[in-house]
């Protein structure tokens, strides 16, 4: 995986800096942070079905859609929920990529939910939740590039 290198790229830069404080050695750490930062943001968009909601978990925001309160499943380069109420919730989870072309991973869960929302026999139709995707060790991850990126341009100005 990309991430481990990174983090041994960082490491010895930040090591460097026992001998005194290096500004490039510090820029290195601050690009390695946050290259994880966004990859682990990317890599963990998914779409989950639980038992009474479909959570779609984008980079940014986490939707709680109950199923009753799907209209619709549908393919537009990406999977889209359309809902009852509260309009069309899109997925970073499946997307238009060049082996999404070949694979056809979003059709395919486009399929799989589908099937999944016209099964569901459940109550009523539930509104969607919107909250912000927590990501604890990925936004570590972030704040040490603010951290060294800001130490960075500092050492530089010495």
């Amino acid at each position: 995986m990309l991430i481990s290198p990174l983090i041994l790229i960082s490491y010895i830069a930040l090591d460097s800096l026992s001998s005194g404080i290096d500004a490039d050695a510090l820029g290195v750490a601050a690009v390695s942070f946050g290259t994880i930062f966004f990859i682990l943001r990317v890599a963990r968009a998914r779409i989950v079905l639980a038992d009474v909601n479909i959570l779609v978990i984008n980079p940014v925001f986490t939707y709680e859609v109950p199923y009753g309160a799907v209209r619709s499943v549908r393919e537009e380069n990406t999977l889209i929920l359309v809902t009852k109420v509260d309009g069309a919730v899109y997925s970073a989870a499946f997307g238009s990529s060049v082996i999404d072309h070949f694979v056809r991973s979003t059709g395919r869960a486009v399929d799989a939910v589908d099937r999944r929302v016209r099964a569901f026999r459940g109550g009523g139709e539930g509104r969607v939740v919107k909250r912000m995707t927590r990501a604890w060790v990925t936004d570590l991850f972030g704040l040490g590039a603010l951290i060294c990126g800001v130490a960075a341009v500092w050492a530089g100005s010495l």
